[in-house]
């Protein structure tokens, strides 16, 4: 954006490679590096065009992994619609030898003066002859998640009288903001029932519910929305929590897509990357660690919470406390937070904690990942600032969402908080940002 947006009265322009992402219904393509043009690249003269040495060298660094985007800034803000030059260039100039360089549509992108992207594909119908196919939104993905609609294809969910309230807190803009992001939910247990039940009142209009568990008797006291009928019937946690939002919500427009399956299945993969934001309210290392790597290869953020309760011989507390994040780019990683360690993800893929003989003699550094001690209360605390961290991360509003990492003790009653800070240097997560890494090797759950 600094690169276009230099001068209101010129317009500019540059090269980028993307990979693509496949999820269950949403094809994305994600920017993985920009080529800046070099002098002579290209000419400007209000308008902006490009030179043959410029795409020469773009279509020599590309291959059947990359594909390439054309990215050019218009001078007015919103959604922007293209010029026939706009057409020409990308239509008639850039298709074909894109197309037949990689093996993938050119992508082109269209800024506006307000950080606003348009998209579209160009692709083959036959012989020289390419279609363009308009993106349905473009995500720019940060410390703040900013989301642009195709006006004609996507819906905008508007504020329903039920909403005034919350509205009034934040201003109409930021209501449909909150409401137009597609989320995700990892875990339907005691966190991530009342995290559905909050963003349902809240007015997200589509939600993604993912976990492979039923209800059970040892649920009831902490998962919202269940009853004993469930528990009896072994009735799918998600289902239990899709029938509950469903009758709580608030939108004008309400759309559920759940799935009784794991994450680590390609099912629970493929609908998790049709979300803009992912809740990962599981309590293993390996599902955690697939979310980790998500957040930055995908460019999906991940809101994610934790409850240690230390409880002493005579079964009372001795240590209470709760962590909230929210990770991807630009900030840091669950390992780099010191939230998820290795060793741990390494016993969760080598089936150790699920081996009773190991369990038994489990060291107490890991007794916390078998851990079962938690309360209603305690998830309901977690559950409300990981929304709180959501809500800041849709509208770059810190003084509901934060300014980083929040740990709270329920000793003395104190919330420690640190700013938001990148990865460690070298630190693999961070590394995978933008390369699309094919999630389908964290697969256990075959169909």
């Amino acid at each position: 954006m600094n690169h276009l947006n230099k001068n209101p009265g010129q317009e500019d322009l540059t090269f980028a490679l993307w990979v693509p992402s496949h999820g269950s219904k949403r094809f994305t393509a994600i920017i993985n590096k920009i080529i800046l043009p070099a002098e002579g690249d290209r000419n400007q003269h209000g308008n902006v065009s490009f030179n043959t040495q410029y795409v020469r060298r773009i279509l020599n660094l590309a291959s059947d992994k990359f594909g390439i985007a054309f990215l050019h800034s218009h001078p007015g803000p919103g959604w922007q619609y293209m010029s026939p030059d706009d057409e020409n260039a990308e239509s008639v100039v850039l298709a074909s030898p894109v197309a037949g360089r990689t093996n993938l549509p050119l992508l082109g992108l269209t800024s506006g003066t307000d950080g606003s992207w348009s998209a579209r594909f160009w692709l083959k119908k036959g012989i020289r002859n390419y279609k363009r196919v308009w993106a349905n939104s473009v995500r720019v993905v940060g410390r703040r998640l900013r989301i642009t609609y195709h006006p004609d294809i996507e819906k905008i969910t508007k504020t329903t009288e039920s909403q005034i309230s919350t509205e009034s807190v934040w201003g109409k803009e930021n209501q449909s903001l909150i409401a137009n992001t597609h989320v995700g939910i990892i875990g339907l247990g005691s966190v991530g029932s009342i995290v559905a039940e909050c963003l349902s009142r809240l007015g997200v209009s589509q939600i993604t519910l993912i976990d492979p568990e039923n209800i059970e008797i040892r649920n009831l006291d902490r998962t919202l929305g269940s009853t004993l009928n469930d528990a009896k019937k072994k009735i799918p946690k998600v289902e239990v929590s899709e029938r509950f939002i469903k009758t709580s919500h608030t939108s004008e427009r309400f759309h559920v897509n759940s799935i009784v399956k794991s994450l680590l299945s390609e099912e629970g993969i493929r609908m998790a990357l049709d979300c803009d934001v992912l809740f990962s309210c599981v309590d293993r290392p390996w599902p955690r660690h697939t979310l980790n790597a998500m957040a930055y290869s995908n460019l999906i953020p991940v809101v994610d919470g934790g409850i240690i309760a230390k409880i002493n011989k005579d079964n009372l507390p001795l240590h209470i406390n709760w962590r909230i994040h929210t990770i991807g780019p630009e900030r840091r990683c669950l390992v780099c937070l010191g939230a998820l360690r290795r060793e741990e993800i390494a016993l969760d893929r080598e089936g150790l904690l699920d081996n009773p003989t190991y369990i038994q003699n489990l060291h107490p550094k890991f007794k916390h990942l078998i851990s079962r001690q938690n309360v209603f209360p305690f998830s309901a605390s977690l559950a409300a600032h990981e929304v709180l961290q959501f809500i800041g991360l849709a509208t770059g509003l810190s003084r509901v969402g934060g300014i980083g990492p929040q740990i709270y003790h329920a000793y003395p009653g104190k919330m420690d908080v640190k700013e938001t800070e990148n990865c460690d240097m070298g630190c693999e997560y961070a590394e995978l940002t933008a390369n699309a890494a094919d999630m389908r090797f964290n697969i256990i759950e075959k169909k």
